[in-house]
């Protein structure tokens, strides 16, 4: 009698899959597989095709469906960058005997226009956490006492800065603990983020000195009360603060400040590491937490500008000529 275990479903090895994801990677990142994968997993169910049957024709189908449903082609891409995750792990991990999908090509997607904000976007931006309650260039802002106006004014300016400045993720941001930033040192300890690794972050004087404000704006708001959690960024009533509740927040002061639509919370963090890239690539690469070099440089935009900078600095035909001239006089003397 044959002992072989009957072969996997798909919502078993799904199930599997997204238990090892949840050990290894962090909750957004099981959020994303867990959205592409179960579309998948109920199309081949529907489709009655088994999971150790599933092939690239299978695969074709899905895509071409998918495509037909209205789905973008970056989606589409995800689509398929998840199932080929998915049948390779099944396939070194005895779900599979082979991985059906090895030598399947990802259709590359046209990437979708992103913003890059400007010098004096970022300035406007920083200038309207102030300006929005301040009572003469906001008249809405009078229906909050002046406490409440300095708390968020305070609040924001340092969240929006620390945000440029060593160009965090809002989560990251909004999960520093006050131990875990020191101005007078010049440093912050990033202890959650997206790679699950801490990393040492630089602080600049400026949000020192913005991080300086707010901590006495914090220590006033939580004095007295016995359940300080150590958050560095609080709501009025002394909690943890949303990244969906700061969200909203930006979006007010982006419309007060009359900036695009386009520019969102990532477009800071896009901001600064472009500028950071130019100056030194390896350094942004380590204040970003990128594993790889080449994720940095898809933060960068080399503008005219700064090329022709570059080449001015290099001096190519300068030293050219300059190297024969010497030559010739050289050979005068």
């Amino acid at each position: 009698m044959s002992s072989a275990l009957p072969p996997y479903t798909w919502e078993e090895a799904l199930r599997e899959f997204l238990l090892h994801k949840e050990a290894a990677f962090s909750p957004k990142t099981v959020r994303y597989y867990r959205a592409q994968l179960i579309t998948l997993v109920r199309w081949a169910e529907t489709e009655d095709i088994p999971l150790d049957r599933f092939g690239k024709r299978h695969m074709d189908r899905y895509l071409v469906e998918r495509a037909k449903s209205g789905r973008r082609p970056l989606t589409i891409r995800h689509d398929c960058v998840c199932a080929k995750a998915l049948l390779k792990w099944c396939s070194r991990n005895d779900i599979l005997k082979r991985n059906p999908l090895a030598e399947y090509e990802v259709r590359r997607a046209p990437k979708p226009p992103r913003h890059m904000p400007t010098d004096e976007e970022m300035a406007a931006l920083l200038r309207a956490t102030r300006d929005y309650w301040d009572l003469n260039k906001n008249p809405a802002a009078r229906f909050q006492d002046g406490r409440k106006r300095a708390f968020h004014r305070d609040r924001n300016f340092a969240i929006l800065l620390g945000l440029a400045d060593p160009a965090c993720r809002i989560g990251e941001m909004l999960a520093f603990k006050v131990g875990d930033v020191r101005p007078r040192e010049r440093e912050a300890v990033v202890r959650e983020s997206k790679g699950r690794e801490p990393r040492v972050l630089p602080i600049s004087p400026e949000w020192a000195e913005a991080l300086e404000v707010w901590l006495k704006v914090r220590a006033r708001i939580m004095a007295g009360q016995p359940d300080d959690e150590g958050w560095l960024f609080l709501t009025e009533s002394g909690g943890k603060m949303d990244p969906l509740a700061f969200l909203r927040a930006f979006q007010r002061l982006r419309d007060f400040a009359g900036l695009p639509s386009a520019m969102c919370l990532h477009s800071i963090r896009r901001y600064s590491l472009n500028r950071l890239s130019k100056t030194d690539l390896l350094a942004a690469q380590r204040i970003a937490g990128h594993k790889e070099t080449k994720t940095t440089l898809g933060y960068t935009e080399l503008d005219p500008a700064h090329v022709r900078g570059a080449h001015e600095a290099a001096g190519i035909a300068r030293a050219i000529l300059g190297t024969r001239v010497e030559n010739r006089r050289k050979r005068l003397i």
